[in-house]
């Protein structure tokens, strides 16, 4: 999902519990919400969050009361608010707009039932399903689930997470990342989201389909059914590609708290230890290095590991205010 429009929903829930929530506000907010699909998809997250926090059973009332034992549910005022302050507001949109924009506060206020669920900075969390389905989650993932009588859907967020499927011929399993679904036929399977345009896929056991969403800007969309010990990577600008075999033990080591270095480069060590530092790694001028590092570390034993890894390299490693330092020893 796209960061952004997290951010501006969550605005949104900020700017909506104000006491002084208008006709204005509220057409701004309906404009964005008819936007995009995303825009809406960000509302039920951000519904999500504040829920989570306690926030919403705390709103203000949206009518203009400001008694604490005047308030309400969110749902509640947000729907009387509609009424008070949409009648003329409605006038001026067509009337396809109106009812989308009508139909789309609803579901996300009074149909969203989905479950966010989170780990922290080098944390490692598990979430059992009501299927039976296992669901781990390594350093810094958030994922939301949606279990339905049809369908089981995850969405994930960011970060990397290992998906133990439980069958069920009636309700697929589907993973939605980035531009791609990925449907569990009853099967393990790793997911690691790098970034918004790229993730990666590695099957442990049985099969999933690979789909992408929209086609890439060098070929048309495609689909892959992957085995296990299989491992595609997919951009929604590059289109997808098979990893090498070798990558899924080394992938899939954070679930027994290890990270697996095999002939890595300092840089790209340095990059995966910053995944589970809440102070990241900085490299000092002259502190690049062409030598490489093979191993198996410690992902819950961290700084052991970020020293390790410094005498790997014959650098120093120094706490700053905000992170740690690898640098060249003084001669």
């Amino acid at each position: 999902m796209n960061i952004e429009a997290i951010d501006q929903a969550l605005g949104w829930v900020v700017r909506l519990r104000s006491d002084a929530v208008c006709e204005t506000d509220i057409s701004a907010f309906a404009d964005w919400l008819v936007a995009s699909d995303q825009h809406e998809l960000a509302w039920n997250k951000a519904l999500d969050t504040w829920e989570t926090a306690g926030v919403l059973s705390h709103m203000p009332d949206l009518l203009g009361r400001t008694e604490p034992e005047a308030t309400e549910p969110f749902s509640s005022n947000f729907n009387k608010l509609i009424s008070k302050c949409f009648g003329s507001f409605w006038k001026s949109l067509t009337a396809v707009s109106a009812s989308l924009a009508l139909v789309a506060l609803f579901v996300v206020v009074l149909q969203d039932n989905s479950e966010t669920y989170f780990s922290g900075i080098g944390e490692y969390q598990q979430v059992q399903l009501e299927d039976g389905s296992l669901i781990e989650l390594n350093t810094d993932t958030v994922v939301s689930v949606s279990l339905s009588d049809s369908l089981r859907e995850i969405e994930l967020l960011q970060g990397e997470a290992f998906f133990t499927v439980a069958p069920d011929k009636e309700k697929p399993f589907v993973v939605r990342v980035g531009g791609a679904d990925v449907q569990a036929l009853g099967t393990a399977f790793n997911v690691y989201r790098q970034g918004p345009d790229l993730a990666t896929v590695h099957v442990v056991e049985g099969v999933v389909k690979v789909s992408e969403a929209e086609g890439s800007s060098v070929a048309a969309a495609e689909s892959k059914l992957l085995l296990a010990d299989q491992a595609v990577t997919f951009s929604e600008s590059m289109g997808m590609s098979a990893l090498p075999v070798r990558d899924i033990e080394q992938a899939t080591a954070w679930r027994e708290g290890q990270i697996v270095f095999d002939g890595a480069y300092l840089n790209e060590a340095v990059a995966i230890l910053n995944r589970y530092l809440e102070h990241k790694i900085v490299l000092a001028d002259g502190a690049l290095s062409s030598r490489k590092v093979s191993g198996i570390f410690s992902s819950r034993e961290r700084k052991t590991t970020l020293v390790a890894v410094a005498q790997a390299f014959d650098l120093e490693v120094s706490r700053q205010e905000t992170n740690w330092l690898l640098s060249q020893p003084n001669p």
